[in-house]
């Protein structure tokens, strides 16, 4: 098998991933919704919330066909890597146009009863503290030691190395040893995988948008969903911890002449792949199982309208962003999406989020200059 037919398999199968998820997101949203904005139940069923839906799929499909037609056109001209690289891209930036272009449409159709939906309180909207609260912090703890674990032993065994070492890529030519070339993926690790545990943490208090019915099924839908969601977010914090660890050792061991670059890339390219594979199940399972916020589980309560923040369009930026300094809630379900965000007029919040963009500009910017 020719390098090209590999790289553009790897193409085809990322491609049919982002744009699968493209495609599903807004059939597995809580119901009113509509790509970001609150429409009312009535309206997504209705003719225009239908033709809307139509032409989202009509030109998710079209971006994927340009997206690999760009790609392998790349690839026989005779730069597959190109060719993927560029696909990929092609994908990623125009899915955004088309979103912003549904989400304008989406828009136009609130009606003066959905605007009304914020304000109405069909049960308590307090959290109080669950069972998975404990999990979600053990998980964060652990990250956070294994990470100042992972950055001593890089900088204990950078003094025990010879002052040259072998590259990381295995080219064969010996260099001067630096030490950001073996604490900065350990240092990446330290604020990776806590900031993804935290996450978790935080969502177990994330506030709930209700909606009527009787049973509260809306309720016990949406705690489901929650409980489901952090644990498979801590289990990604972890997964990622461990997989940017063994690859801290590995480039440790690479150092101190304790193993041969290529058998260190082999074991990381393994546990990239188990990685992957394992977040890319647990994701497909949630999404099947319980919808985004438990949509899929909100029987008997599914013709009731939404209400609270989610139903609030006033506190939206394009339907992604949450905004509203008087919420106290640091974290709310996504409107379009997977998952739970950020309240970003949320001093705590925005200090969270700041902080860690800022180191990972920062440990970016290091690791360009150091040119490891």
């Amino acid at each position: 098998m020719s390098e090209a037919t590999v790289v553009n398999m790897f193409l085809s199968i990322r491609v049919l991933i982002i744009g699968g998820a493209l495609l599903v997101i807004p059939h597995i949203t809580r119901k009113g919704l509509l790509f970001g904005v609150y429409v009312g139940e009535d309206v997504v069923k209705g003719r225009s919330g239908r033709q809307i839906l139509r032409s989202w799929r009509r030109n998710c499909l079209l971006a994927m066909l340009f997206s690999l037609v760009v790609g392998f056109g790349i690839s026989v001209a005779g730069a597959p890597v190109a060719g993927n690289l560029t696909g990929t891209a092609v994908l990623l930036l125009v899915a955004p146009i088309l979103y912003l272009q549904v989400h304008s449409k989406a828009r136009n159709l609130v009606t003066p009863t959905a605007e009304g939906q914020a304000e109405i309180a069909v049960a308590s909207l307090e959290i109080r503290s669950t069972k998975e609260a404990g999990f979600t912090k053990l998980v964060l703890a652990i990250c956070i030691v294994t990470g100042l674990v992972a950055v001593a032993y890089a900088v204990v065994a950078y003094f025990a190395m010879p002052s040259m070492v072998p590259p990381i890529s295995d080219s064969g030519v010996m260099h001067e040893k630096s030490i950001i070339t073996f604490i900065i993926i350990p240092l990446f690790n330290l604020v990776l995988s806590p900031f993804f545990a935290l996450i978790a943490v935080l969502a177990v208090g994330a506030k709930r948008s209700l909606r009527g019915g009787a049973g509260g099924h809306s309720k016990k839908a949406q705690d489901a969903f929650r409980v489901a969601w952090t644990k498979l977010v801590s289990v990604f914090a972890l997964l990622l911890c461990a997989l940017l660890t063994l690859l801290s050792v590995q480039i440790v061991r690479i150092g101190l002449l304790e193993i041969h670059p290529v058998v260190a890339i082999v074991s990381v390219g393994v546990g990239a792949g188990v990685f992957a594979v394992v977040s890319a199940i647990g994701v497909i399972w949630l999404m099947k199982r319980y919808g985004q916020g438990g949509a899929l589980r909100e029987t008997g309560s599914v013709d009731e309208r939404l209400t609270g923040s989610l139903a609030d369009n006033s506190h939206w930026l394009m339907g992604l962003f949450y905004y509203n300094a008087d919420d106290p809630s640091m974290m709310i379900e996504n409107r379009f999406g997977f998952g739970y965000s950020f309240n970003y007029g949320n001093r705590k919040a925005q200090l969270i989020v700041v902080t860690v963009l800022a180191l990972l500009v920062g440990l970016s910017v290091l690791a360009l200059i150091s040119g490891t």
